[in-house]
């Protein structure tokens, strides 16, 4: 594995122990607190793309680990996906607007 790669997996592994800290309580089936945990740990990841800390595909390969590792996050993505059409958009960050999207297509239903 060259420098830059190895560099690129040390990055993604601090931005995933970053996200994964910041991740609050999503509550017991609730559906605020669930899309309130994504905005808020999407919002983190846009704010790492927006300094040039992280790439929008690399933000995207970290949100997909979360979901597949975190089983608290896994829940608000998918009710953030299933609910993206109800969610403000000025208070969605443009990565988690697409990562939310992604999922509703994987679930076989309708992009926004």
């Amino acid at each position: 594995m060259d420098t830059e790669n190895l560099d690129e997996v040390n990055q993604s592994i601090a931005v995933y122990e970053k996200l994964h800290q910041s991740i609050p309580p999503i509550g017991f089936l609730n559906r605020k607190k669930r899309v309130i945990a994504y905005l808020t740990v999407t919002q983190l990841a846009q704010g790492l793309i927006d300094a040039s800390e992280l790439s929008e595909e690399n933000a995207l390969f970290v949100l997909s680990l979360l979901v597949r590792k975190n089983a608290s996050f896994q829940k608000a993505a998918m009710m953030a996906a299933l609910h993206l059409a109800t969610i403000d958009r000025q208070s969605i960050a443009t990565v988690g607007f697409t990562y939310a999207n992604a999922v509703r297509c994987n679930m076989k239903l309708l992009p926004i």
